[in-house]
């Protein structure tokens, strides 16, 4: 990818030429300013009239910004047919991240994966998804009507996480469903860890497949010096990144682009517009073009920062008893790890991942995602020595106290006394976490997710499911990865999941039922 800024930033391509905005400029920020600056006396939404009449907490709380929530007038473009200043924002975007065309969205990263996938494939195509693909990936799917045929990926047993798919399982996936229009990846996934994204493009483009790259954990990926390589680099033909993840925009935004001739953007644009709200909230939208501006002046020192700290904060949480932190060669390397996201296992402490996050959080500290043995943490922009020794500190904190505890079992066990009740149902999470627990089962997929949600439906209890089809799409949230989708056929696999996970206290979304003693089905008659 070319120099796209007029600022600082390379990406990762260098061959790719384009014509140049200059990304120093807001053009859609810089149209809102002016706006608000002319004084227009309101009579229009919203109806808290600038601000006026809003409740006084909200504007404690919104302060100056709250002039700039304003309604849906053609002075200030359309998110859904932009022309002026928005249109201008995203093709800054769009040359900045080295795509032909970027969309901006303020109903989050579900709704871009939704409309990737409403806007390439269609009622009865065969798209190819991996299993660790997030919830958003089946409401696409209950919108397009298209067909899953899932890859099952790589897993890592010891660590507990998904590895994605390799070259060969897509291109055997490929070859046995030569009907497929299209391959959604997932690079990287929610750990960093990312694909051979280069070589598996390279070759569904062979067969004439569209790749589709949930990319919602990679918007800061081009700025970095020893990051997965980003998916519009690789030449991957739509691509969904979650900005206010991992860059500068508020919660709630995010990009889509897209590049080459595989797709048609008009019908990509068109599902964009079904999804997308008819409000847009102005604040959103300017909170991308700032975002972008951010990464395209200074994306490369404040990433590069972002990864020597990452580098450090993994060194140091390694030296602490108890504490593994695994590397990129622990899953195999051949795409990448983002050193960004930081998977702190515990399980030399005898600690589930559930334990260590009550115990971090008596610490003040918040993580991302529990799982298994582990809590998965993620160093930003936003982070700096402070953060990062206030986290080293906490778990060199839960270290020292559990060695305790185990130090004071072991002699309690000599004496002949009983345990602390809380340490013996820790040893029951432990043993409950052996062997491959948290892989997800394997989907057997009858219906379409289209099919399963026009079904007739009933409820039946979880222990007369076996066999049925799925009327309900579960996961455990984060990550939002589906452990049974509807359409799928309840296995046996699947029912002895919900109990391991009914039995550490995880609570599942997307179910009518939150303690899934009862369960969703198809009516099948």
């Amino acid at each position: 990818m070319s120099t796209q800024a007029e600022g600082n930033v390379g990406c990762h391509r260098e061959n790719d030429v384009r014509a140049k905005g200059n990304q120093n400029d807001m053009p859609y920020v810089r149209m809102l300013e002016e706006y608000v600056s002319q004084h227009y006396v309101p009579f229009h939404t919203p109806g808290h009239k600038i601000g006026k009449s809003a409740p006084v907490l909200l504007q404690h709380w919104m302060g100056p910004a709250l002039p700039y929530d304003l309604g849906v007038m053609y002075a200030l473009d359309d998110l859904h047919e932009p022309e002026g200043p928005l249109k201008e924002a995203q093709e800054l975007a769009a040359q900045l991240y080295g795509a032909e065309h970027t969309w901006f969205s303020i109903n989050g990263t579900t709704a871009i994966i939704q409309a990737m996938i409403l806007g390439t494939v269609g009622e009865g195509d065969a798209i190819i998804v991996p299993r660790e693909a997030h919830r958003s990936v089946i409401g696409g799917l209950v919108l397009s009507g298209a067909r899953p045929i899932y890859m099952e990926g790589r897993f890592s047993e010891r660590w507990g996480v998904p590895l994605g798919a390799s070259v060969d399982e897509v291109c055997r996936t490929m070859d046995a469903h030569p009907e497929a229009k299209a391959l959604l990846l997932v690079h990287p996934n929610y750990y960093g860890i990312g694909v051979a994204i280069e070589d598996i493009v390279e070759e569904a483009h062979r067969r004439g497949v569209i790749v589709l790259v949930d990319e919602a954990h990679g918007p800061h990926l081009p700025f970095g010096k020893i990051m997965p390589l980003e998916a519009i680099a690789a030449g991957a033909d739509v691509v969904a990144q979650s900005t206010h993840k991992l860059a500068g925009s508020l919660t709630q935004t995010s990009m889509l682009h897209a590049q080459g001739k595989l797709v048609d953007y008009r019908r990509i644009t068109q599902a964009h517009q079904l999804l997308q709200s008819t409000s847009p909230n102005y604040i959103f939208i300017a909170s991308l073009d700032m975002a972008r501006h951010q990464l395209a002046t200074e994306g490369r020192q404040l990433v590069a920062a972002t990864e020597r700290l990452s580098v450090s904060v993994r060194h140091r949480l390694r030296t602490i008893t108890g504490i593994a932190v695994p590397e990129a060669n622990d899953f195999g390397g051949d795409g990448g790890l983002d050193c960004t996201k930081i998977l702190i296992d515990f399980k030399g402490l005898q600690l589930s991942g559930r334990e260590a996050e009550q115990r971090l959080r008596k610490h003040r500290i918040e993580v991302e995602l529990v799982q298994g043995y582990h809590v998965l943490i993620l160093l930003t922009i936003g982070d700096d020595e402070t953060s990062a020794n206030a986290l080293v500190q906490a778990v060199a904190a839960v270290s020292k106290e559990r060695l305790d505890e185990l130090h004071r079992m072991n002699i309690e066990g000599v004496q002949g006394k009983h345990s602390d009740p809380a340490h013996e149902l820790g040893r029951e999470a432990i043993t409950a976490l052996a062997g491959s627990e948290v892989r997800l089962p394997k989907p057997d997929v009858v219906l379409t997710p289209r099919q399963a949600w026009q079904a007739k439906r009933e409820t039946v209890a979880l222990t007369d499911a076996i066999g049925r089809i799925s009327g309900e799409t579960i996961s455990y949230y984060p990550p939002g990865i589906p452990f049974l989708g509807m359409g799928e056929r309840i296995t046996p696999d699947v029912v002895a999941y919900i109990k391991r996970r009914r039995s550490l206290g995880y609570v599942p979304n997307g179910a009518k039922d939150e303690s899934l003693q009862t369960i969703v089905v198809c009516n099948e008659e």
